[in-house]
């Protein structure tokens, strides 16, 4: 594990352990004995001909103060929704506060697109936890935990029918994404340590995943170039992180629409046009 995980995993356990002492995990599973309600369905918003984008809505930094407290989840989900994102990623972790679920519970509240929980986790608890706090879907961070918590991670969130998503870095990651059964993988191209991003590690990780996994390139990409460079590759979606303006951020999510998607074969090659219309 890098530095900057490792850091990020003893901080997110400490964390765990202080939220079961507040809310216990069995309070929070015997809500899911009065039933688990259905949710946004994330694989079907991501399907199509076209690259599906996935808006991320985040806590504007600091250094931006004015952004900071006029942030609402609520005007940006929707903002994101009408301008033609195929889904939302609400980031859940703040170092200086912890844990944000507002973020995830007003973002998703008022419009119909599936929401993705995107936070460091560690522990089956906090899957089930996201499941309580409306989450359509999780994000597991494959190089965060060991194969075994990674595994019991996606066992909780299939128990309550949350869609796990598997970030992944290298070919190691994506071993263990694929044993732990993984339906959509994301091709994290942002460096844990140094924070700076690179397409390439997409153009070289598409290959290496079969055509029936959805793949998600995530970060690093603010054009459209960027977006038609992960589409080639074999990227079915993008992640990306609109601009704290709003209007800017509406302008980009319009720019990256209507890029094709050719997905790919078995093998992880990119289709042809010739194969794609044969599909």
């Amino acid at each position: 594990m890098i530095d900057a995980l490792r850091q990020i995993a003893e901080r997110k356990r400490a964390e765990v352990r202080r939220a079961r002492e507040e809310l216990p995990q069995h309070e929070i599973m015997q809500r899911t004995l009065q039933g688990v309600e259905p949710r946004r369905n994330l694989r079907a918003a991501l399907s199509g001909r076209e690259l599906r984008l996935i808006a991320e809505i985040r806590r504007p930094p600091e250094s931006e103060e004015r952004a900071r407290l006029m942030f609402d989840p609520r005007y940006v989900a929707q903002e994101f929704a009408g301008a033609g994102a195929a889904a939302l990623s609400a980031v859940t972790d703040d170092p200086s506060v912890g844990y944000e679920p507002q973020i995830l519970r007003r973002a998703r509240r008022y419009m119909a697109l599936p929401v993705m929980l995107w936070d460091f986790l560690v522990d089956e608890y906090q899957v089930y936890r996201a499941w309580a706090d409306d989450a359509d879907a999780v994000a597991l961070i494959v190089g965060l935990v060991d194969d075994d918590a990674l595994q019991r991670m996606a066992w909780a969130a299939e128990k309550v029918q949350l869609t796990p998503v598997f970030v992944i870095r290298d070919n190691f990651e994506l071993d263990s994404a694929m044993a732990a059964g993984a339906q959509i993988i994301a091709v994290e191209n942002r460096d844990f340590d140094t924070g700076e991003a690179d397409l390439a590690v997409t153009e070289r990780m598409a290959s290496q995943v079969p055509g029936r996994i959805t793949l998600i390139s995530a970060h690093g990409i603010s054009t459209r170039d960027d977006a038609m460079r992960v589409a080639a590759a074999g990227a079915d979606a993008v992640l990306f992180e609109p601009p704290t303006d709003y209007e800017l951020a509406r302008d980009a999510i319009r720019d990256l629409r209507g890029i094709i998607a050719p997905g790919r074969d078995e093998d992880g090659q990119p289709l042809s046009p010739g194969a794609i219309e044969e599909c």
